[in-house]
């Protein structure tokens, strides 16, 4: 993400990087309010826009749709490229991690981002992306890929409970 949460890749309902150019356009020459440009990129686009279907991932993965495939293959695509540029800056990639949602539960998504990045040394086995074993890479390549599933809020709750048991206020409460 950059400044907004509608930075970067195309979520649910946010769209993922635009070009400012067509900020311009909806303002200028479609004459909208910047209000509805905001409803727009917040929650009307991503993979919802882009498929007219559903926000949720597993829902377009299920669907013979020629527009969810399309959904899933931009999702897939933007998350490739993504991946591309921080390896650059980086200098290559020791170890890729997939979690979350998506991530940990959609092995079609995993395929379809990993394709095309052997170069990287990245190559998942098929059978173990499927499975969502813990390791689903071949391991005749340099680059570990892994599957972890994670539960954010119970992080989230357990930062926060640090967080409120260090300040003096709340030990006083």
């Amino acid at each position: 993400m950059g400044f907004s949460t509608i930075a970067g890749l195309p979520m649910g309902t946010r769209s993922g990087d635009v070009d400012p150019g067509l900020l311009l356009h909806l303002l200028i020459d479609k004459e909208m309010t910047p209000e509805a440009v905001s409803q727009m990129l917040y929650a009307e686009s991503g993979l919802l826009g882009l498929s007219g279907i559903s926000r949720n991932m597993q829902e377009l993965l299920q669907r013979p749709d020629d527009a969810a495939a399309e959904a899933v293959a931009y999702f897939c695509y933007h998350a490739r490229r993504h991946l591309a540029g921080l390896t650059a800056t980086l200098g290559g990639v020791d170890r890729l991690v997939f979690t979350g949602g998506i991530g940990a539960n959609a092995p079609q998504v995993r395929a379809g981002i990993c394709d095309r990045l052997g170069y990287l040394g990245i190559e998942l086995n098929k059978s173990a992306n499927l499975r969502g074993d813990p390791v689903i890479s071949t391991g005749s390549v340099g680059v570990t890929v892994e599957v972890r599933q994670t539960d954010e809020e119970a992080m989230i709750a357990g930062h926060v409970h640090q967080f409120m048991a260090s300040q003096p206020m709340a030990r006083e409460a």
